[in-house]
């Protein structure tokens, strides 16, 4: 089977007592719009590796996969481009961070979040279903016995998690 490079992009979505975290872009042709914590993942990284680095770079949180909740995939010039969206719960507690990126971070309700400029429309849609109906795959690693680590999602039944939970 041949190899396609692909642009791999990843979105870390936390969600919190009601309230879903978001960061502003400082530049760029997004500058001023809101998102999750996002970015490209790197070589040699998995994607939910990214997710968690990228949580950090934009937010401060340090975080754990839950399992993932969305994929948008894509051709962009003529390539395919895949976008990979984690639920993640954060293990740290962070008032305010900023980065070279980000000018803002935002814990954010539902109905804050319908007056704010998005990144895209799939993540504010990803936004509001994970505020109003969550459900993710989880992670059933070790299917098969592998000698490099792997992650494999699927769902065996629908799995709702509680809105409002520490997650």
């Amino acid at each position: 089977m041949a190899s396609l490079l692909c642009d791999l992009g990843v979105a870390a979505r936390v969600i919190r007592e009601e309230k879903i975290l978001l960061v502003q872009e400082a530049s760029g042709p997004h500058q001023g719009k809101w998102g999750f914590p996002k970015g490209r993942v790197d070589p040699g990284e998995s994607p939910e590796a990214a997710a968690l680095r990228e949580l950090a770079e934009e937010s401060g949180h340090d975080g754990q996969v839950l399992g993932l909740a969305g994929v948008r995939t894509a051709l962009r010039k003529g390539q395919p481009a895949v976008f990979l969206c984690y639920d993640v719960q954060v293990n740290t507690e962070v008032d305010h961070h900023t980065s070279e990126e980000i000018s803002n971070t935002a814990w954010c309700s539902l109905s804050e979040c319908s007056s704010l400029e998005w990144v895209s429309e799939t993540m504010h849609q990803l936004a509001v279903d994970g505020l109003t109906r969550r459900s993710l795959m989880r992670n059933h690693a070790g299917l098969t016995a592998r000698s490099n680590p792997y992650a494999v999602y699927r769902t065996s039944k629908t799995e709702q998690l509680h809105r409002g939970g520490s997650s």
